[in-house]
């Protein structure tokens, strides 16, 4: 499990319920607005698990429902739904008014029902009664059940059959696709680039977020989660928070703009390794190491990986591909290579200058270095990124990291 892990939990309060049908007689009874029985709702051959009418104390038919018609798809996600205005027998038109209940149900997998909100009440209306679901409540591409019944105070008449009805899908938002690290790859860094490239998104879905998971585990069993905003130019890149320790991990990226969510991509995973090749040993007391010129080297990966040169400007939205492999190239050779503090600043790693620790002693943090410039004009993008060597040392001050 990795630090700073945030939970993202959602969860349904889903409401498995039994069929019941409820069957009572009015002989005998002393109340002439008793019932005489009541019914289940049977769509087609599927039996609809929905509450039981539970005490019925009103002589009154069931509403009728009118609209949205019976496994219809709506507009929008706020429909209207309407019913015949029930009329109870034996109440006095001037009495107290009849109020219709409205219940919705949201179908989940697995046969369950999720209830949405509570009882929705409103008074009959002469002729027919509407009630306009609010925003928010419903979700596109879902099915929903709905039924409705009358009410006098506390004395309630049964439950109409359901209607269901099927929302429509208005936003559309692609699940993305891991692109960097490549799945099984190893990096050199404890703050890896994770590149997706952007699913497909409807122009109606408004700001989106790519949310990544993260884990030590491959399988992601107990995942750290952080969020970053869609890139504009096809891709993603977030960095989790936190240095990674060492080791093989798990990682997989969904989006969402708040309320749509697309998948989950699948997992990809990646190796973070510090072990490298060998050390050149100390230089004796007073003195400095040479500067050993891997010009050629460099050479080598700018004609391996041109995209990844020419898209090295990480102000411009590019990413460390190309410096991770010169850096990881180097530290083969000799672990004394490494990544330079900007102007000895560990908090601003320099996007395209390496170090190399010429001092005795422990590397890390050392200003004893060697400052090698690797790529000429990396900024802009577009402006002519090239390969280089060039020796910066005493022009200013630096220092030396690994990893960044």
């Amino acid at each position: 499990m990795l630090m700073n892990r945030t939970n993202i939990l959602r969860a349904y309060g889903l409401v498995a319920l039994t069929l019941v049908a409820l069957i009572s007689s009015c002989g005998g009874s002393s109340n002439p607005a008793a019932p005489s029985s009541t019914g289940g709702a049977v769509l087609g051959d599927v039996l609809r698990a929905l509450p039981p009418d539970g005490l019925v104390t009103l002589k009154v038919a069931a509403p009728t429902l009118q609209s949205p018609p019976n496994n219809s798809e709506t507009v929008g996600l706020t429909p209207t739904v309407t019913v015949a205005s029930p009329r109870p027998t034996f109440i006095p038109d001037a009495g107290e008014p009849v109020t219709v209940d409205f219940q919705f149900f949201k179908n989940m997998e697995g046969g369950l029902m999720a209830p949405v909100g509570d009882n929705r009440s409103v008074i009959a209306a002469p002729g027919i009664t509407s009630y306009a679901v609010p925003a928010g409540e419903l979700e596109q591409t879902s099915t929903y059940m709905w039924r409705a019944r009358a009410r006098i105070g506390n004395e309630y008449g049964k439950w109409s059959d359901a209607w269901s009805f099927l929302t429509p899908t208005l936003v559309t938002i692609g699940a993305p696709t891991p692109l960097s690290p490549a799945n099984g790859s190893e990096v050199s860094t404890s703050r890896p680039d994770l590149i997706v490239t952007n699913g497909a998104v409807s122009p109606s879905a408004g700001a989106v977020a790519i949310e990544y998971q993260i884990d030590n585990d491959v399988l992601l069993s107990s995942p750290s989660t952080f969020q970053v905003a869609m890139g504009a130019s096809g891709t993603t890149s977030g960095v989790f928070e936190d240095a990674l320790q060492p080791g093989v991990y798990g990682w997989r990226a969904r989006a969402t703009n708040g309320t749509v969510v697309s998948d989950w991509s699948d997992i990809s995973t990646f190796t973070f390794s510090t072990s490298s090749g060998p050390r050149t040993a100390d230089p004796p007391p007073g003195q400095k190491l040479p500067l050993p010129n891997e010009s050629a080297l460099i050479n080598a990966v700018a004609a391996e990986f041109p995209d990844e040169l020419y898209n090295s400007c990480i102000e411009d939205g590019g990413n460390w591909d190309f410096m991770d492999e010169v850096v990881r190239r180097l530290r083969l050779k000799d672990t004394r290579w490494a990544w330079n503090c900007k102007r000895g600043d560990c908090n601003h790693i320099s996007v395209d200058v390496v170090d190399y620790h010429y001092g005795a002693g422990q590397s890390e943090g050392s200003d004893e270095v060697y400052i090698i410039d690797v790529i000429l004009a990396v900024c802009p993008t577009g402006s002519g990124s090239a390969p280089a060597w060039i020796n910066q040392t005493g022009l200013g001050a630096g220092a030396w990291i690994y990893p960044r």
